[in-house]
C-alpha cells in the first residue's frame, strides 16, 4: 500500500505543494511571536514599532505561499491521475476476454471512470489538511513554549498517547464502516449503469425497475456513509476533551502561579487566540487520523481495482458447436491449433466462423487476441474503442465499420484482422460494401470474423 501512495502520488507538483504549505505556516507561526512581544513591550511601555511592523507584515506575506498551494495541488492531482490511469491501462492491456465479462466491468469500470478522481482529488486535499494542520501545530506550540513556558509543551505533548490509544480503539470502526460505505457507494454507482437506455427509451416498466433497484442502492449508500461519518465524528469528539484537559489545566495552573506577573500575563492572554487554534488543530488532526483509516480504504480499492486475484471467467468455447467456412468450406474446429492450421498459421485470407447463440464465438476471437497480442486486430460490435473518426458523431455504423477499416489498414506488422459480427444491424448495401472491402483486405493479411447473418 505505502509503495502504491508513493507511486501515484509523489511528483514534482506534490513536493512543491508542500513547500509552499511550509512556508506560508511559518510565516503564520511568527505572527504568534510578534503578539508576544507586542504586548511585551506594551505592558513595560517600550517602543512597539518593530513588532507592530512585523505583525503586520506577517499578516501580509501569508498570502503569498496561498495561490501556489493550490496551483500546484491542481497539478498534482492531474499528474496522480494520469500516473492511475497509466497503470491501470498496463494492468489489463490485452485481455480481450474480460471485454464481455458484465460482472467484471460492473466491479471495476466504476473506479477507472469517477472513483479514481474522487479518491485522489480527496487523498490530495487530505495531505494539505494534514501538513498545514501539522505544520501550524509544531511551529506555534515550539513558540508558545519559548516565549511563555516550556510546560505547555510537555502539556501538549501529554494529549499525544492519549489520543493514539483513542484512535487506536475506534480504529476497527471506522475502518470496517469506511469500507462497506465504498463498497456501496461503488454498488450504487455501477446502478446508474443501465439508467441512460431504460430513462431515454422510457418504457415504464424498465424505468419502474431500475428505478427500484436504484433506490435500494442508494438507501444502502447512504446508510453506511452516515455510519462511516458517525464513527469518524465520535473519534474526533472524544479525543477532543482528551486535548482539552490537560491545555486548560496548565494554563490554570501558570496563571495562578504567576499572579502579579504582568508581563508573563499578559504575554499569555495576548496569545490565549492562537493557543484556542492549535487546540482545534490537534483535534483536527485526530480528525484526520479518524478520516485517513476511511481514506485508506478507499485508496486499497484503487489499489485493488489493478489486481486480479482470482481466475476469472473470460467466456466458454463450445467448440463442437462452431464452425469455420472458407471458400465455401465448412470445417470442424476443435482448438485454437484447428484455426492456425486452417489460416495455414494466420496467412493471408478470409474465414467466418458461425454457430448459434452462447457458443462462445466471440470469447474465441478474444482467446486468439490475447495470443496474439499486438500481431491481430480486434474489433468488436458496438464498442467505444476510439479512432481518429471518433470526434465525427455525425457517422452512422456503417460509415464506422469503414473508417475503422481505413485506419486499421494503415497499421504496419498486422497480421490478423478480428471482427465480430460487423454485420448486425446493417443494410444489405453497407453489408455488401463492407465485404467487398474485406475481400481486397483479406490479399494482405489473414481476417477472422464471426457473422450475424449468413
Amino acid at each position: 500500500m505505502k509503495r502504491f501512495i508513493m507511486f501515484i502520488f509523489l511528483n514534482k507538483s506534490f513536493y512543491l505543494m508542500i513547500l509552499c504549505i511550509l512556508i506560508l505556516q511559518s510565516i503564520f507561526a511568527s505572527s504568534t511571536l510578534w503578539i508576544a512581544k507586542l504586548s511585551q513591550a506594551v505592558i513595560l511601555k517600550q517602543d512597539i514599532s518593530l513588532w507592530l511592523v512585523l505583525f503586520i507584515l506577517s499578516l501580509c506575506l501569508i498570502y503569498i505561499p496561498g495561490p501556489g498551494t493550490v496551483y500546484f495541488q491542481s497539478k498534482a492531482i492531474f499528474s496522480s491521475f494520469k500516473k492511475y490511469v497509466d497503470i491501470f491501462t498496463v494492468s489489463f492491456r490485452g485481455r480481450a476476454g474480460l471485454r464481455t465479462n458484465i460482472e467484471f466491468k460492473q466491479e471495476r469500470q466504476p473506479y477507472l471512470n469517477n472513483e479514481a478522481w474522487l479518491v485522489i482529488n480527496e487523498f490530495v486535499g487530505f495531505i494539505i489538511n494534514v501538513f498545514t494542520t501539522f505544520f501550524n501545530i509544531v511551529f506555534n506550540i515550539g513558540i508558545l513554549g519559548f516565549i511563555i513556558d516550556k510546560r505547555l509543551i510537555l502539556a501538549y505533548a501529554v494529549t499525544i498517547p492519549l489520543i493514539t490509544i483513542s484512535v487506536k480503539i475506534l480504529k476497527p470502526l471506522v475502518t470496517s464502516s469506511a469500507r462497506h460505505a465504498q463498497a456501496d457507494r461503488t454498488a450504487m454507482m455501477q446502478s446508474l449503469l443501465p439508467a441512460w437506455d431504460s430513462i431515454l427509451i422510457g418504457n415504464q416498466l424498465n424505468i419502474h425497475l431500475w428505478k427500484n433497484y436504484f433506490s435500494d442502492k442508494h438507501r444502502n449508500a447512504n446508510h453506511s456513509a452516515l455510519k462511516s461519518v458517525f464513527f469518524s465524528e465520535l473519534t474526533t469528539i472524544i479525543s477532543m476533551f482528551l486535548v482539552l484537559f490537560p491545555v486548560i489545566g496548565t494554563w490554570v495552573w501558570l496563571i495562578y502561579q504567576n499572579i502579579g506577573n504582568e508581563v508573563f500575563l499578559g504575554m499569555l492572554i495576548a496569545t490565549f487566540p492562537r493557543q484556542i487554534i492549535t487546540i482545534f488543530h490537534v483535534t483536527a488532526i485526530v480528525a484526520y487520523a479518524s478520516r485517513w483509516n476511511t481514506l485508506k480504504t478507499r485508496l486499497e480499492g484503487l489499489q485493488s481495482a489493478l489486481i486480479i486475484t482470482e481466475p476469472i471467467n473470460a467466456g466458454t468455447i463450445s467448440w463442437n458447436r462452431i464452425k469455420a467456412e472458407k471458400d465455401n468450406t465448412v470445417i470442424h474446429i476443435d482448438s485454437i491449433n484447428s484455426i492456425q492450421d486452417i489460416t495455414q498459421d494466420y496467412s493471408p485470407g478470409r474465414i467466418t466462423l458461425r454457430g448459434d447463440n452462447g457458443t462462445g464465438k466471440s470469447s474465441l476471437l478474444a482467446l486468439i487476441k490475447e495470443q496474439l497480442g499486438e500481431k491481430a486486430f480486434l474489433l468488436p460490435p458496438h464498442s467505444d474503442m476510439f479512432f481518429e473518426f471518433s470526434s465525427n458523431k455525425s457517422l452512422s455504423t456503417g460509415e464506422k465499420i469503414i473508417a475503422s477499416l481505413e485506419e486499421i489498414k494503415k497499421r504496419e506488422k498486422l497480421q490478423l484482422l478480428l471482427l465480430d459480427e460487423w454485420d448486425a444491424n446493417l443494410d444489405k448495401n453497407h453489408i455488401v460494401n463492407i465485404s467487398e472491402k474485406l475481400n481486397e483486405l483479406a490479399k494482405e493479411i489473414c481476417i477472422i470474423e464471426v457473422r450475424h447473418r449468413s
